[in-house]
């Protein structure tokens, strides 16, 4: 079976890309020095970013939010 190229398009989240590989949408967490993993969901990606970014020492920026 033949893959067709990837096609991406910017995600409503910070660091989130949607991917469309052979008519399945993937979603890819996106941040420089952490490996590109792939979700089912927009949601799951944009949570592991937080995660990310709050195990750096930073605010999370997109679904996460500090009490």
């Amino acid at each position: 079976m033949a893959q067709i190229a990837a096609k991406y398009e910017k995600s409503k989240y910070k660091y989130v890309i949607k991917e469309l590989i052979n008519g399945v949408v993937l979603w890819k967490m996106t941040i420089k020095g952490y490996s590109q993993k792939r979700y089912k969901t927009e949601r799951e990606a944009a949570i592991s970013v937080d995660k990310i970014m709050i195990s750096k020492g930073k605010e999370p920026v997109n679904i996460l939010v500090r009490k």
